[in-house]
């Protein structure tokens, strides 16, 4: 599978993130991975999400740069306001090519981020799991090809 293929065009996005205490947030939205060079994509995630039962829907936005060699991907931050471009995660693909596990664990202050993406042709799901003294819950996003 060639990666860069697999993931370029835009996904419709749905999901959820649960904390510990059983609350939880929804989200709808739309990832778009467009071509920066031969071997990158900018990922531009966009939508609405929703806390809790009766909260108002809270718009989110972020870019991410993925670099592909071979079966391995390069997640870095596309955040042109404040200047970061740091690593934000590695992952390669399995031996059966259906999963993106990670090669690292990515740190913020004191939580770590650990993630996985699970492909099936036009569909495909990213788990990812946020643990630390500030923060303690599960973020699982289902992408639908548009």
């Amino acid at each position: 599978m060639k990666l860069y293929d697999y993931f370029l065009g835009d996904w419709q996005l749905t999901g959820t993130s649960r904390i510990l205490t059983g609350h939880a947030t929804t989200m709808h939205g739309t990832w778009r991975f467009s071509p920066l060079s031969p071997d990158s994509l900018l990922l531009t995630e966009n939508g609405e999400m929703i806390m809790g039962k009766t909260a108002a829907p809270l718009s989110f936005w972020r870019e991410y740069r993925y670099q592909f060699a071979g079966d391995r991907v390069l997640v870095y931050f596309h955040d042109q306001p404040s200047g970061n471009y740091e690593l934000y995660q590695a992952y390669r693909l399995d031996e059966n090519g259906h999963l993106l596990v990670p090669d690292n664990t990515y740190l913020c202050a004191l939580d770590t981020y650990d993630a996985r993406f699970e492909l099936d042709n036009a569909h495909f799901a990213q788990h990812t799991w946020v643990n630390g003294p500030q923060k303690d819950y599960r973020l699982d996003k289902e992408l639908q090809r548009i």
